[in-house]
């Protein structure tokens, strides 16, 4: 018999069991957790304590020629939310909703995501909404400073600037073209955290600084910019028309002065921006057929292969019958009778100018117009730009048609920056070159870079540059004053287009109204070209762009304190004698 106080034997031996079980799975997690899955579970340990964040680059500034800003950064704080610090999910996503103007069920349902421990809930916030919710005080919520893009002038010049979307990449424009350049190098900080996601001052932290974007001072004047944005604003407004284009160059450089289209949009809300179309420069990347102002290039070829001169005679008539039995007619049916060169060019002469085709052939037409840029990129430096519709003798889409209707602008498309730089080098001398908006890159550590102009091939002649000149300032002259400058000589050609229908053919009634040229004749100091999308009050170019023009010029000659060369025509006009 055993004593009241004696534990059974087979209780001793089920409890040595037990605890020797228990010891062995103590033993076995232990292990698992320092041997077998140690390396992984120091890993989550480390990252949870260590965050990695970009630190971003001071973007570059974006600057005018006369160094006025266009595109700058603007402190801002970006929201975050710790999920497993929050006490109510559900207030705070009320809270935020009604300060950054985000769905609340949106909110809610990021931060209360099983698999996320961090939550970025808005970025690039106004100051008012960062004071807001830091005036919360909720656990939980972190502002962390974050740069934002703005554009100070809002919807100035937007096509040729572009925009910084939210990753903080440029988007079309110079922001896109100069991205890589204007960004900068963006830094690292990993942090030791606390709970509330702080990094820890005396934690173990690395720290890699950023290299801050380089400042752009662009060729484009901010004053000239202002003109024909208002001067085609209100010319499109006037013409009930769909938009329009008017672009200024300097002849002796390539540099633009001034690019504008309409309708455009504000780069500091191009996320309301709802027909992404209007995010393309149309300056470069729309083609259009150029109507009459191509004349003016197919007569200085002429003039430089010495088929024609400006007293050159062709027998006229109201139309020329090409290979096929197809009858080309002058505009409105008129016929104009024998005509110069010079004359060919006043009465916008569709037969006269084919019959300059004539006398090159195809070789010297399209050798000619081939050298002036047509069919090719200008090499601009911004993104998007299109080549144009530019067939050329041996493929496949050429027929002997398009040598007549290519010399007065029909069966091909150009861009506006095409036609504009090819005008100028009949201004220049016949230089081509490569046109450009950035004037000078300024670098963090204090160095420039200049752009040289960048001179392409000679096209023509002086003294080829010279003639041409003449005869379309001749041209002007004849205008009687519906796009001359008074005071001023102004060598000019009109052009009005058809628009190309999608089922082939050509729309009725729509066209494109455009004129192109440079002043002062004497000493070209600027091309301007006014394009005009399906004007409704007058479909010609001389009446629809005509008047956008000269109103351009005259600011431009005011602007930079060109005097006149014939002072006494401007006191005639506004005296009214």
């Amino acid at each position: 018999m055993h004593a009241a106080n004696d534990i059974p034997r087979s209780r001793i031996i089920i409890l040595l069991v037990a605890f020797i079980l228990f010891s062995m799975a103590v033993g076995y997690r232990v292990f698992s957790f320092q041997i077998v899955h140690g390396l992984d579970l120091t890993e989550q340990a480390q990252s949870f304590r260590f965050r990695e964040d970009v630190v971003p680059a001071d973007r570059g500034d974006i600057l005018d020629r006369r160094g006025r800003q266009l595109a700058t950064n603007v402190p801002a704080d970006r929201v975050s939310v710790i999920v497993n610090q929050l006490e109510d999910p559900q207030e705070t996503a009320r809270e935020l909703s009604s300060i950054i103007d985000r769905d609340f069920e949106e909110i809610y349902e990021s931060i209360t995501h099983p698999d996320r421990e961090w939550v970025v809930v808005q970025r690039r916030l106004s100051q008012e909404a960062s004071q807001q919710i830091e005036s919360l005080d909720m656990d939980g919520i972190v502002l962390d400073p974050e740069p934002r893009r703005t554009y100070p002038m809002g919807s100035f010049a937007a096509q040729v600037l572009g925009f910084v979307n939210y990753d903080y990449e440029g988007s079309y424009g110079i922001e896109g073209a100069y991205h890589d350049l204007i960004s900068g190098e963006p830094g690292r900080l990993i942090g030791e955290r606390d709970a509330a996601g702080n990094v820890i001052s005396l934690g173990h932290s690395t720290w890699d600084a950023a290299e801050d974007g380089a400042d752009l001072v662009l060729t484009v004047d901010s004053s000239v910019q202002r003109i024909v944005e208002d001067v085609l604003a209100q010319t499109v407004d006037e013409q009930d028309a769909a938009g329009g284009t008017i672009l200024v160059q300097d002849p002796q450089s390539g540099a633009i002065l001034g690019m504008a289209s309409y309708p455009s949009y504000d780069p500091n809300l191009f996320d309301e921006v709802g027909d992404i179309q209007l995010f393309s420069n149309p300056a470069i990347s729309s083609v259009y057929e150029p109507g009459s102002t191509m004349k003016a290039l197919v007569m200085a070829i002429g003039l430089e292969t010495g088929v024609v001169a400006p007293h050159t005679v062709h027998p006229g008539g109201p139309y020329r019958e090409l290979p096929g039995g197809e009858r080309v007619y002058n505009a409105t049916l008129m016929d104009f009778g024998p005509e110069t060169m010079t004359e060919v060019l006043k009465n916008s002469s569709n037969v006269g100018a084919m019959f300059v085709a004539d006398q090159l052939g195809e070789n010297d037409m399209y050798r000619g117009l081939t050298a002036f840029g047509f069919g090719e990129e200008t090499g601009i430096d911004l993104n998007g730009e299109e080549t144009g519709i530019f067939p050329l003798p041996g493929d496949s889409n050429w027929t002997l048609s398009n040598l007549y209707t290519n010399s007065f602008g029909h069966g091909m498309a150009v861009t506006p920056m095409q036609l504009v730089n090819a005008t100028s080098a009949l201004a220049n001398g016949g230089r081509l070159f490569t046109p450009y908006v950035v004037e000078e890159i300024r670098n963090p550590d204090g160095s420039v870079e200049r752009t040289d102009p960048d001179e392409v091939r000679q096209v023509i002649s002086e003294e080829s540059s010279g003639a041409i000149t003449r005869m379309m300032t001749e041209v002007v002259d004849s205008a009687q004053g519906v796009y001359g400058v008074p005071g001023y000589d102004v060598a000019a050609k009109t052009g009005t287009a058809q628009i190309p229908a999608i089922d082939g053919g050509y729309e009725p009634g729509a066209t494109i109204g455009s004129i192109v040229g440079y002043g002062p004749s004497d000493d070209p100091q600027f091309t301007v070209l006014v394009k005009i999308d399906r004007p409704q009050e007058s479909q010609w170019g001389e009446q629809s762009a005509g008047p956008a023009f000269r109103k351009v010029f005259e600011e431009l000659f005011l602007l930079y304190g060109i005097p006149p060369n014939d002072p006494d025509e401007i006191q005639e006009r506004s005296t009214g004698d």
